[in-house]
């Protein structure tokens, strides 16, 4: 900030989290010490009038600015909020995304750190319910405040300002925000309640008292079987019934004995105080810090960490590819556990954090009070108190778990960072922006705070094989399952023989429906994959062909049979199926296509004896939806699950034996430059389903183009082959991974004018940069929710200054906007859009 006396005056710039860009000017009231603002702070500005809002400062400035500003209204801590690397950080994902920093910080500030006028806050449950609340550890205008809402009830920032009589009441409200004293609206409307699991343990007579406890083996032995049963099996599968096990497992124990029976041998067990049912969180933190040491390498993995070590030591960063099933996550938590016995911070990235409760409970078995779990799930008061105790940066170092954007965490000691599963396509942010790449910024972020980067994946993306090739991280290979397991088998079923044959049924190849039917005989799980979620992608007129589309997106409806609803995908629009068809008055409505719920249906009328559930959008919408699918087929109850993509990753079960691709071919035809690529991913990740433990599986891929090069590199494990053709392929057309390439989006409700303005803005785009400018093309999709879409792709050599280009685009850009009739076309541009 430099040197300045603490009475000089000086100015702050300051970061809104708004979509506004570049930063704001406000001047800094006298009597104000220079040091007592630093960067990273947050402070009460005003914006168009009388409005306030909360903003981070960036950084404090002694020139007068040479345009007239106002003060501040208010500085809410005393201490940085946001640490200067993670300024840092926010600076490079502007620059390198070209968005606003405003667009940053609303991704990475927490609600609870964004207040502002309009903000609503009312006292919290427990404060109300504590009507003899301690009021010692309020000062007075924290009182004044508890009290206005106690009598008031919910109340804006400016309302509780005018009846306090007090011009800046944000500073007491943040205080009793962070105190839990008060929430805000925002946060009662999100916030999920916590999840709780019946659960039993050992009683503390039972865990001490060895003789007494062989003495109610005995005896139930003799006269209540069922509860003996029982208590072998607590004895067997759980080794510390002390901390808890489960109570749904322990309903399957007994062989031929109803769930109420199970039950009431509990509930007697409890009653002679042999056990204890509570409920528990199952992810949160165990009681106490006991954790369990870490599993035991295999000379396999003993070996791959070695070498991770090895590149650490080079100055690279790594990426470890191992086959599925390798045991990936034990290297990890080795390299993890470094990192915090050196008292140093680690994140941890995985594409969906809704799908990683297996993992979620393991590393908390570890790591205990260390870990730390961000994302969506929890309420904006929770994401603010994991914020701020990142922020504190206490002593001991912080495991923190979460999806992309926990790469926002205020860290100020982080020492490596664990993306697991780097090439998933989640790690990308669509839309709003920042539209950043977490795994690239991952890179970006270690570099600021001197870390590591341990990239994990059994089929790397071609972005981190081009890092390795040009010697920029360092590569390690596991290519042996874990435990002898070995890689299931896979064979391609070629439709077109079964359809000729007619030994189709319904969707499924007679080889399909015998290998579920087997699978099933012998006790074992299916896993069914289909990347299309609803019942079929349309429905049709048998007599003229009439396909229903939706009216604000030119695209088809999907047909949903539960809900009797055709649903668009792409901006939420529904309409009832109708009873005839619209055109000609044909009753005659057929399904074409298949989605997911078909698949069940079709599975369900075939094998009714067996739980058939899916796993897609439409099913994981609660909050815990996902959980309670993953948690039945983890227990057996479901023997059949069918899903989309989320099936390939988070799923680790000892007893799936069979996993079947249903269409191959859709994810082969994509219009996608990377649809050769991804289709190798997504069917060598859901491979890796089947067969994890003893017993091989095996994964059938049905397609109609049996020959195809990609299936031919699936049907062998081979990702260096495939991944080398592949490479070879983009160099020639120069696409990504060696070129870098920029999407600029035009979007307009005019479709006249929107191609008029693209057109001429890829001309002036062409003349600088000739034949790497394609476009402008419309996208697979080219309106949605009324809105026309034109885009243009630029592709720029690696070896070109991406700053000097950036900055010519920019001025493009502001050039389209200063012509009058194109000032409302709305342009965005996404750096790296794959």
């Amino acid at each position: 900030m430099g040197e300045a006396s603490t009475s000089e005056k000086f100015w702050v710039e300051v970061v809104l989290p708004l979509a506004l860009p570049g930063l704001l000017t406000y001047a800094v009231p006298e009597g104000v010490p220079f040091n007592s603002i630093q960067p990273g702070v947050r402070v009460v500005v005003p914006l168009r009038g009388r409005r306030l809002y909360t903003a981070i400062v960036h950084h404090a400035r002694l020139d007068a600015p040479a345009y007239k500003v106002v003060p501040i209204e208010a500085v809410l801590d005393e201490r940085p909020v946001v640490p200067i690397q993670a300024l840092k950080f926010w600076d490079w994902i502007a620059e390198y995304y070209m968005c606003g920093l405003g667009e940053v910080a609303l991704a990475a500030l927490p609600a609870g750190l964004r207040l502002g006028s309009e903000t609503r806050v009312e006292l919290a449950a427990s404060t109300l319910e504590n009507k003899e609340f301690d009021e010692a550890g309020l000062d007075d205008s924290a009182f004044d405040v508890v009290e206005a809402l106690r009598i008031r009830g919910s109340m804006t920032l400016v309302e509780l300002g005018r009846a306090l009589n007090v011009p800046h009441p944000a500073q007491a409200v943040q205080r009793l925000v962070d105190a839990g004293w008060v929430v805000s609206t925002e946060e009662l409307k999100t916030a999920a309640k916590p999840r709780k699991v019946a659960m039993v343990r050992w009683s503390q007579r039972a865990a001490s008292d060895e003789p007494w406890l062989a003495e109610q083996m005995e005896l139930t032995a003799r006269k209540a079987p069922i509860q003996h049963h029982l208590l072998v099996a607590l004895a067997a599968k759980f080794d510390d019934l002390l901390e808890g096990a489960p109570l749904s497992p322990l309903l399957k124990a007994v062989e031929g004995a109803t769930d109420a029976q199970i039950r009431g041998g509990i509930q007697r067990l409890v009653t002679r105080g042999v056990l204890v049912k509570f409920e528990r969180d199952p992810w949160a933190a165990p009681q106490g810090e006991s954790v369990v040491a870490l599993a035991a390498l295999s000379p396999a993995q003993l070996k791959a960490l070695q070498d991770v070590e090895l590149g650490f030591e080079k100055d690279l960063n790594v990426l470890l590819e191992g086959v599925t099933g390798s045991g990936k996550t034990e290297v990890y938590t080795h390299a993890i556990d470094r990192e915090l016995r050196q008292g140093r911070d680690v994140l941890f990235l995985v594409p969906e954090i809704a799908l990683t409760a297996q993992l979620i409970v393991r590393l908390r078995k570890f790591f205990g009070r260390h870990l730390e779990v961000y994302h969506s799930r929890f309420s904006p008061r929770q994401r603010t108190a994991t914020h701020a105790r990142i922020s504190a940066g206490e002593k001991g170092g912080r495991l923190v778990v979460g999806a992309r954007s926990a790469i926002f965490m205020p860290f100020s000691n982080l020492g490596l960072i664990v993306v697991d599963e780097e090439h998933d396509a989640s790690y990308k942010q669509q839309d709003p922006a920042p539209r950043y790449q977490a795994r690239d910024a991952a890179l970006k972020l270690a570099q600021l705070h001197g870390a590591r980067v341990l990239l994990g994946s059994a089929t790397p993306s071609l972005e981190s094989r081009r890092l390795v090739q040009v010697n920029r991280m360092h590569h390690v290979l596991l290519s042996e399952r874990f435990g002898g397991a070995v890689l299931p088998e896979v064979r391609i079923v070629d439709l077109r023989a079964h359809y000729k044959r007619r030994t189709m049924e319904g969707h499924f190849s007679k080889e399909l429906m015998e290998a579920i039917d087997s699978t099933l005989k012998a006790g074992r799980q299916v896993i069914l994959f289909q990347n299309r979620r609803g019942y079929a992608p349309t429905i049709q007129c048998h007599l003229c062909g009439w396909t229903p589309e939706c009216e604000r997106c030119d695209v088809g409806l999907t047909y949903h049979k539960r809900l009797e609803d055709l649903h668009c995908h792409y901006c939420g629009y529904r309409k009832s199926v109708p009873p005839e068809c619209p055109r000609c008055k044909g009753k005659d409505l057929i399904s074409k296509g298949l989605g997911t719920e078909r698949i069940v249906e079709e599975v369900q009328a075939k094998f009714p004896d067996h739980g058939v559930e899916r796993m897609d959008l439409d099913t994981t919408r609660s909050a815990r939806g996902h959980e309670r699918i993953i948690e039945r087929f983890e227990q057996g109850e479901t023997r059949v699950l069918v899903g989309t993509q989320m099936v390939t990753k988070g799923l680790d079960f000892d007893g799936v034996g069979l996993v079947g691709v249903l269409q191959a071919d859709r994810l082969l035809h994509f219009p996608d430059f990377r649809a050769f690529e991804r289709t190798f991913q997504l069917l060598t990740q859901v491979a890796g389903r089947a067969g994890r433990r003893n017993t091989r599986g095996l994964v059938l891929v049905q397609t109609f183009d049996p020959e195809h090069w990609v299936l031919q590199h699936v049907l062998t494990h081979d990702s260096q082959r495939m991944a080398d053709a592949e490479m070879h392929e983009r160099q020639a057309y120069a696409y990504p991974p060696h070129t870098r390439l920029f999407r600029i989006s035009l979007r307009h409700r005019d479709p006249y004018l929107l191609r008029i303005a693209a057109a001429a803005f890829a001309q002036r785009l062409r003349e600088r940069y000739s034949d790497r400018v394609v476009g402008p093309e419309e996208p697979p999709v080219p309106r949605v929710n009324d809105t026309y879409i034109r885009n243009v792709l630029i592709k720029l050599e690696r070896e070109s200054s991406a700053t000097t280009f950036k900055e010519a685009l920019a001025r493009d850009v502001e050039a389209l906007s200063k012509v009058k009739a194109w000032k409302s076309i709305r342009v965005i541009v996404d750096v790296d859009p794959y």
